[in-house]
């Protein structure tokens, strides 16, 4: 079944599919352990806390007036939250379509579900990760900003572009086996070139001409991560414009994704 066929019932139905695969996907991958799905949570979660720690105290005293006195756990986690959703589907995408080759010959099998599958995995790590975020939020007694409705438009906009990286990568990565080893690479250059350990203030005040152009300006994620710290916290003024065109950067990768998965369907037998 191709994406262009599709109807809102089997849409919803395909769905529905992706999240009993995405279950017996965490299941498949801890089974054999002790901890279980708890490594799934734990060590992202320990690596994101050394983080903290370390650059808290690096980061003391040079957050800027922009970012207030906002605790650096917060200004990590809530950005991260919606980071780590598109880290790992971008990487567990480039072989997903392998590692369910089983499933692409069947003739009634609807194949646009398998690049769904470490998405709706992610989406489940995430809630543990927002729970976190909530968490912190109580522990510092940090209320909510009247903007925070736009967070929850951010998230939506990260998880269609996140969707789309899905289509692209889980296509693109069976004729091009490099991109197995090169996306994850990507993955954490972009994560260092995007202000979420950092703030962007810094990158402004001391950064070399061309890497903050690089950063700050022609970085799809820095507009996302600082709008989404303002939209919490009320640190400053969500910028309309950036998100205008972060909500359009998003539609256009869903749309360049699902058109090169649907473009490359018919050649995924001959290739897995």
């Amino acid at each position: 079944m191709e994406l262009s066929t599709l109807s809102p019932e089997s849409i919803g139905s395909g769905l529905r599919f992706a999240r009993m695969l995405a279950r017996r996907d965490l299941h498949n991958r801890y089974v054999s352990s002790y901890a279980g799905f708890a490594w799934n949570i734990g060590v992202p979660l320990l690596n994101a806390l050394i983080s903290v720690i370390v650059f808290s105290v690096l980061m003391s005293g040079r957050m800027g007036e922009r970012y207030g006195d906002i605790p650096f756990a917060l200004f990590y986690f809530v950005p991260f939250s919606l980071w780590t959703v598109f880290s790992e589907v971008a990487s567990r995408s480039t072989g997903i379509l392998r590692e369910y080759s089983y499933l692409i010959n069947k003739i009634a099998f609807p194949v646009w579900v398998i690049p769904m599958i470490p998405f709706a995995s992610a989406l489940i790590g995430q809630a543990v990760m927002l729970a976190l975020v909530a968490l912190l939020l109580f522990y510092f007694k940090s209320p909510l900003a009247d903007t925070f409705p736009v967070y929850l438009l951010l998230w939506g906009i990260m998880m269609v572009f996140t969707a789309g990286v899905a289509y692209l990568v889980s296509a693109l990565s069976l004729y091009i086996p490099d991109l197995v080893q090169a996306v994850p690479v990507g993955v954490n250059i972009l994560f260092w070139l995007t202000p979420i350990l950092y703030p962007a203030t810094l990158v402004e005040n001391y950064g070399v001409e061309w890497v903050s152009n690089l950063i700050m300006n022609y970085n799809f994620f820095h507009y996302l991560v600082d709008n989404t710290r303002h939209a919490v916290f009320g640190s400053a003024q969500v910028d309309w414009t950036a998100v205008l065109i972060i909500s359009a950067l998003a539609c256009l990768m869903f749309w360049l994704g699902v058109t090169v998965f649907r473009k490359l369907q018919s050649g995924f037998s001959d290739v897995v």
